[in-house]
């Protein structure tokens, strides 16, 4: 073999190892979309739907009770709405704001809000999002997708 051949076919190999590399990294991020829910959740929490895109829930029953007072979060897994669940809470005495638990940078599920008022990316990618939905830490761009609420007394009710 000659050196002309021997580089040639050294960078073949070299590229088409570089090109796994890049692919190995680009999955990574791509849309991880799967229609399970956190175990530590409790599936749709009690909620229940009467139209594929209504969900009715009592915030004074468990596990939603948090939700009574205002800066209360709670959450829903995977239901009529979203295959990932949503995230609630009340931003006010007549308010509660639902967002999808879809990351917006990859698609991951997001965990409930912490006690920081943080919902982070189950991915490792450091992505949060804060009780308005707003991207906290990047790689997120975009907000959360919110859904209409209507409360009235203890009844929540969550339309896509």
């Amino acid at each position: 073999m000659n050196r002309r051949n021997f580089i040639k076919n050294t960078c073949n190999i070299a590229c088409a190892c570089a090109t796994m590399s890049v692919v190995s990294v680009l999955q990574s991020c791509e849309d991880n979309i799967d229609d399970t829910y956190n175990s530590n959740d409790s599936g749709n929490g009690g909620g229940t739907g009467n139209e594929d895109n209504q969900i009715i829930i009592n915030i004074s029953e468990s596990p939603h009770t948090a939700l009574m007072q205002v800066n209360g979060t709670s959450s829903l897994g995977s239901n009529s709405i979203d295959s990932l669940g949503i995230l609630l809470v009340r931003s006010s005495v007549s308010r509660i704001s639902a967002f999808s638990r879809r990351c917006t940078h990859a698609s991951y599920d997001l965990y409930s809000f912490n006690s920081n008022g943080q919902a982070v990316c189950s991915s490792g990618h450091g992505g949060s999002f804060g009780t308005d939905g707003n991207v906290i830490n990047g790689p997120p761009n975009a907000s959360l997708e919110s859904y209409s609420t209507s409360l009235i007394e203890n009844q929540l009710t969550i339309t896509k």
